[in-house]
């Protein structure tokens, strides 16, 4: 205890010199500035003297259009999906006929699931059977 009371340590006793850090964060913010400062006229040099260096473009070429060539992506891809939807919401549920001439007509499924859950459906057509090819033994 006598040590630390005759200076002999315990603690550093001169404190950080504020003003010089000061003047160091100063001086680190000021160089910044100017490297950005700098490197902003650079860049706009550097395009100006492309810009003089480089051709007129050819008026040979034609305007160029805004609308890309076909084919184009969908402009509204989910407007056109509830458009779908609908539309096959609308073939479900609704009559109508699918080869008029056949004599093919569609109804509406729920109506179609109540015929078959009572057993009216009628049996399914047989596969045709293809001719025998002549000439082949057994």
């Amino acid at each position: 205890m006598a040590d630390a009371r005759a200076g002999g340590g315990g603690y550093e006793k001169k404190d950080a010199n504020v003003r010089l850090l000061a003047w160091l964060l100063a001086g680190l913010l000021g160089a910044t500035l100017l490297v950005v400062a700098l490197t902003g006229l650079l860049t706009r040099h550097l395009v100006q003297r492309e810009a003089r260096k480089s051709p007129v473009p050819s008026t040979l070429a034609g305007t160029r259009s805004d609308v890309p060539p076909e084919p184009r992506l969908q402009n509204s891809p989910f407007d056109d999906l509830k458009r779908l939807q609908a539309e096959e919401e609308k073939a479900l549920s609704s009559y109508g006929w699918v080869d008029r001439k056949a004599g093919i007509a569609r109804i509406p499924i729920e109506r179609a699931l109540e015929i078959a859950s009572r057993g009216g459906l009628p049996p399914a057509p047989a596969p045709p059977v293809p001719d025998s090819p002549k000439g082949k033994m057994r």
